[in-house]
């Protein structure tokens, strides 16, 4: 009895000294972490697109020759081994030069506010994934690759001046590459880095006007909300969402899922006219009751892909965000499944196809929702989708259809049609009068 009492002592006390190590290890463990406050992960804005999203296109989440921010740069992501951007590493800093020659400001003012923003967790609380890389080379870079995009623009929209001069503008396709490049989701800065950095030159424009000069044409759309955007990938969104004369860009007002719409050569066949909308956000889709589907004009060119998935990317990590690019993007797929519907849009005039290669379109829209869950639909796309259905469902709406196609879809049909309808008629009236003759006869 003494020895297995002995033996539990000795049991007791090894425990009491496993838990007092583990106890230690952890505390030591948890020593420099600090517990998530609520105001830093509202203010997360700039995301790493999860993998599963990725892997459907990782070329379109990943920059070409221009990194912008901690997550795919050199000293913060440790695993990029090439050196395709060191180039555009020397020309950021011919630009940060050619910026500080510009204002005249010493470096000093600009590292300043940098560190004074760093130190309030302004620039960190944007980025939603751990950043690898000490605080010298974080503020390094944040004060590099602002600097350079606000030079980039400031000489873009004095173009005379730099004209033949800047490296940039010399090679147009290389400018393509960037202007696309600063548009991913995860190559940002937080835009309100760039307009605190701007101010300090005193300039009178505001760098939100001078960024919407930048991009131009680029952007799908052309009105700007007059909103700070929280990056270049949410000025892109805003954009859109802003022309909107429908108000589409409001949060949701009904959590509904459509799961399936008949294609455009399905509908076109039920007799549902496709029509050119004057609206200029490609989101203001409106349906007739007369079976009219009006829809703005979308120009698909070789980079659509890139830039759709990105912002369908940011609505998909961004909560606050609504899905309302997504849930075009599904009606589109919804609409689109071969080329001949892209045509059916091509010949309105709704989609304009700088690709040349209607198979192309159709593969894109159909691949861009892949591995996204099914959004949840406003209350007027749930209400536009499921009047489509009804349209093609109604028996009435194909009879006419094919009565139209079969009798008056050509010139030739419509007159051979005309005359054998004049022809019927003339026979029955001919028939009256002769039924007519007998009876007064009689």
């Amino acid at each position: 009895m003494l020895q297995w009492f002995n033996q539990m002592k000795r049991e007791s006390k090894d425990l009491a000294i496993e838990i007092e190590r583990l106890e230690r290890q952890w505390t030591e463990m948890l020593q420099h972490v600090k517990p998530l406050q609520t105001d830093e992960f509202h203010m997360q804005c700039i995301y790493k697109v999860p993998p599963n999203i990725r892997e459907s296109n990782p070329k379109a989440y990943t920059p070409q020759i221009l990194s912008i921010g901690p997550y795919h740069h050199k000293p913060c992501d440790l695993s990029k081994e090439d050196n395709s951007f060191e180039a555009m590493e020397e020309l950021k800093l011919k630009y940060l030069k050619g910026f500080l020659d510009r204002t005249q400001l010493p470096i000093r003012e600009f590292v300043l506010k940098i560190k004074e923003m760093e130190e309030s967790n302004i620039i960190r609380s944007c980025y939603a994934d751990t950043i690898k890389c000490n605080s010298d080379d974080f503020l390094k870079l944040i004060l590099v690759d602002a600097c350079f995009i606000i030079e980039l623009f400031l000489r873009w929209n004095s173009n005379c001046e730099w004209k033949g001069k800047d490296p940039l503008m010399l090679k147009p396709w290389m400018l393509t590459y960037v202007d696309l490049d600063l548009l991913l989701l995860e190559n940002q800065l937080p835009f309100c880095v760039l307009e605190e950095l701007h101010k300090l030159t005193g300039m009178n424009e505001k760098f939100l006007d001078i960024t919407f000069k930048y991009f131009g044409n680029r952007l799908f759309g052309n009105e700007c909300s007059g909103e700070s955007p929280k990056h270049f990938n949410d000025l892109l969104r805003s954009s859109i969402i802003s022309s909107s004369k429908l108000g589409l860009g409001k949060p949701e007002e009904c959590k509904q899922i459509i799961k399936h719409v008949y294609s455009a050569s399905q509908l076109k066949e039920a007799g549902l006219e496709f029509k050119l909308s004057p609206n200029k956000s490609l989101l203001d889709l409106t349906y007739s009751k007369y079976g009219v589907l009006s829809m703005p004009s979308l120009d698909i060119h070789d980079n659509s892909e890139v830039l759709f998935r990105n912002m369908m990317a940011y609505e998909h990590c961004h909560l606050s965000a609504t899905s309302i690019v997504t849930q075009y993007l599904t009606i589109l797929d919804f609409l689109i499944n071969t080329e001949k519907d892209v045509n059916i849009l091509v010949d309105k005039k709704i989609i304009v196809n700088w690709t040349g290669d209607a198979n192309k379109v159709a593969t894109m829209i159909n691949d861009l929702s892949s591995q996204l869950s099914m959004p949840f639909f406003n209350s007027h796309y749930f209400s536009l989708c499921n009047s489509l259905n009804d349209f093609y469902e109604n028996p009435c709406n194909k009879y006419k259809a094919t009565f139209i196609h079969d009798y008056f879809n050509t010139p030739w049909k419509i007159a051979s049609t005309t005359a054998a309808i004049m022809l019927l008629f003339l026979t029955f009236l001919q028939t009256v009068c002769s039924i007519a003759s007998l009876f007064h006869g009689n």
